[in-house]
């Protein structure tokens, strides 16, 4: 479904009429228990015949969340390790009841009826969403009907970010109505949502690029695009009462909730080309925090709290388009979180989007969304740092926010991160990139080899120091050599795309005519999938399965003996690290960082050159050896310990940052930094 302005899908319409559906209550919760009890004491009363499904992201308060849910057994629970955010959440609840109508409710909402009236209107042919009215005892400023907003502009969303919606309401500056509608323009805040499941099924799930709010305005827009209607119902009596839930003014988790309200106001008004709508709203909203006596205040505190975070250690930014999936992106947020917990403050700028990973990301972590025309940031430290990649937008960024703070006396470093496989018969970037790329304070690169392939058509900055990717450590992987049994379990884990050369491997395996000694299992999803799989042999049906998307590493792994990398277009695939730190041998094709990571074949099974008679010889000789192969699995994970950990990677980044500053940092290595 279209995340913004940006992208629009055709979606088909309401049909003429359906038949009631039973009605289903799901509930994300990641916070308090004791709200949690009451909403569900509420259902309890109000809605008895109703299935109710909670959904717990991980959270402080799990535990008790964990007791009630010992209380309450009629109770559907699925308790989550980790913070997906509410939209992932709710979409997997929906997905839990598919025949089902649903009211998506608030762990802090209460029932105070049985929403009859909500509950006839949503079956009204063409009606894909409905609220009721909500009372908020102790909000004297709103309206119970302020759940209904009208369409979200430029100027609306900058007069709400002010805090001016309700004193204007009604004026075509404020979202919020003058008087309840029956039926709304814009979109229904979530709360106690009842959400149509032909709708739903109709305009496909939340857009998880969002992570925790947003997805309401961006849904109900497309559903009023493909002619469903959005209904404000107000009964006799109050069916809703919605309690505010305080935090403190220096809680991590209540700053990320604002600056996620405020990402995503960009991302609903649009941000096409980085100067759409949204874009207009960010500078305005930049314009605001330095002209309203509020937020300065609030920026003046921020800026102090960070500064005594980071004593004397440089204050860091951290770029990426946006935190959507991809290794580049992840291993974004996963240096700003190591970096954070070694007390640097810490901002990532999302120049374009958010994505599942917010989840992943430390709430110390300030996140902020900006185009990348707008590097005016609030810095807590003379001295500060920006990290990023070698896209035109991160480049642009970095390049601005380094002018703007030297041109006030500021020290300001740009070290970009390239993580771009290197194009082998032709320079990697542009002219206009290379010449950008010179003026950086240094690079980092994979390994030795990355950088070689990457200055063989072009000159790059002279500074110049390694940063291999890293994974946290995972528990030792013991490793069953195939003569204890059974066929040698090939594997892949990967985005299934040409490139990738699956289909290279099973033709390799085929050669090998020895039909009962191997199997292989591919684990991914991707645009080449289902013409791949139509073009595997059918003799093979029986040994190549397509396994689809796996839920990480763990669960493609124990399926494996040995896990293989042929594509030769890789700058330093993860995937090597996550299997070698394991135990799981590796055998690749060579490219980029590989040789290197597999320690020139000390560490794992090189294949050079990338055919498929090469490839053909390597299967058979690990097929042959299966000690051997156990013996390079042990070695590749001592390799992968000591090179290829989040705390090794990120010892490299500070390294680098000493280097640029010209001075020790607290806390860091003190060996100086190794220039390529």
């Amino acid at each position: 479904m279209p995340a913004s302005e940006d992208a629009v899908e055709a979606v088909p319409g309401p049909a003429s009429g359906r038949a009631p559906r039973e009605l289903a209550v799901l509930i994300v919760t990641g916070g308090r228990a004791d709200l949690l009890d009451r909403a569900l004491a509420s259902v309890d009363k109000w809605l008895p015949e109703a299935r109710t499904h909670v959904w717990d992201n991980h959270s402080p308060a799990s535990g008790d969340v964990a007791d009630l849910a010992a209380r309450h057994p009629d109770v559907t629970w699925t308790a989550c390790e980790q913070n997906l955010g509410y939209i992932v959440a709710m979409n997997r609840l929906m997905a839990q009841v598919p025949d089902c109508d649903a009211l998506q409710l608030d762990p802090a909402a209460e029932l105070l009826g049985p929403l009859t009236r909500a509950r006839a209107v949503l079956a009204e042919p063409g009606v894909a969403v409905v609220s009721p009215v909500v009372v908020d005892p102790d909000d004297d400023s709103g309206r119970p009907w302020d759940v209904a907003h009208r369409p979200p502009t430029v100027l609306r969303s900058l007069v709400a970010s002010a805090g001016y919606a309700a004193q204007l309401r009604g004026r075509a500056v404020s979202d919020l109505y003058p008087a309840p509608p029956q039926e709304v323009d814009g979109y229904l805040a979530r709360g106690s949502l009842l959400v149509s499941r032909d709708a739903w099924d109709a305009l496909g799930p939340f857009d998880q690029r969002f992570f925790g709010y947003g997805e309401d305005a961006v849904w109900q827009r497309a559903a009023r695009a493909a002619g469903w209607s959005l209904r404000l119902v107000d009964d006799l009596e109050p069916q809703v009462r919605h309690t505010g839930v305080p935090s403190a003014a220096d809680d991590p988790v209540a700053r990320r909730e604002d600056e996620l309200r405020r990402a995503t106001r960009i991302m609903v008004l649009g941000n096409r080309g980085n100067v759409g709508r949204g874009g207009l709203y960010a500078a305005g909203d930049l314009v605001l925090e330095r002209a309203q006596r509020s937020r300065r205040r609030h920026r003046r505190d921020q800026r102090s709290a960070r500064a005594r975070t980071a004593g004397s250690r440089p204050e860091i930014l951290v770029t990426s388009n946006g935190l959507d999936l991809g290794g580049a992106e992840r291993q974004r947020v996963v240096l700003a979180n190591e970096l954070v917990e070694r007390g640097h403050p810490v901002t990532v700028v999302a120049l374009q989007k958010l994505g599942p990973y917010t989840a992943e990301l430390d709430p110390r972590v300030r996140l902020l969304m900006r185009p990348f025309w707008q590097p005016l940031m609030d810095m807590a430290t003379d001295e500060s740092i920006v990290v990023g990649g070698v896209t035109n937008t991160e480049m642009a960024f970095a390049l601005g926010w380094r002018a703007l703070g030297r041109s006030a006396g500021r020290r300001r470093r740009w070290i970009p991160a390239t993580h771009d496989p290197a194009e082998l018969d032709r320079p990697t970037y542009t002219a206009a990139q290379a010449r950008a790329l010179r003026t950086a304070d240094a690079l980092l690169v994979l390994a030795r080899a990355h950088h070689a392939d990457l200055t063989r058509h072009q000159r790059l900055t002279t500074a110049v120091m390694a940063a291999p990717n890293g994974i946290p450590v995972a528990p030792a992987r013991a490793y069953a050599p195939a003569s204890t049994g059974g066929p040698v379990r090939f594997g892949m884990l990967t985005r299934i795309v040409e490139y990738k050369n699956p289909l290279l491997l099973v033709d390799a395996l085929d050669a090998l005519n020895r039909p009962d000694e191997w199997t292989l299992d591919i684990f991914g999803a991707g645009p080449d999938l289902e013409q791949m799989r139509g073009r595997t042999p059918a003799h093979l049906a029986d040994r190549v399965r397509w396994r689809g998307r796996s839920s990480g590493p763990d669960e493609a792994f124990r399926d494996m003996d040995v896990l293989c990398v042929p594509s030769g277009f890789e700058a330093f695939p993860l995937v090597m690290v996550e299997a070698m730190v394991r135990g799981l041998p590796v055998m690749a094709s060579l490219s980029g960082a590989v040789p290197e990571m597999l320690d020139e074949g000390r560490a794992g099974i090189p294949v050079d050159p990338l055919t498929r008679e090469r490839w053909t010889e390597a299967l058979r000789n690990v097929i042959d050896d299966p000690q051997g192969t156990a013996a390079l699995g042990a070695a590749g994970r001592e390799r992968a310990l000591a090179h290829y950990t989040v705390g090794a990677m990120v010892d490299q980044y500070q390294r680098a940052f000493a280097h640029v500053l010209g001075h020790p940092i607290p806390g860091a290595p003190t060996e100086p930094a190794t220039l390529l």
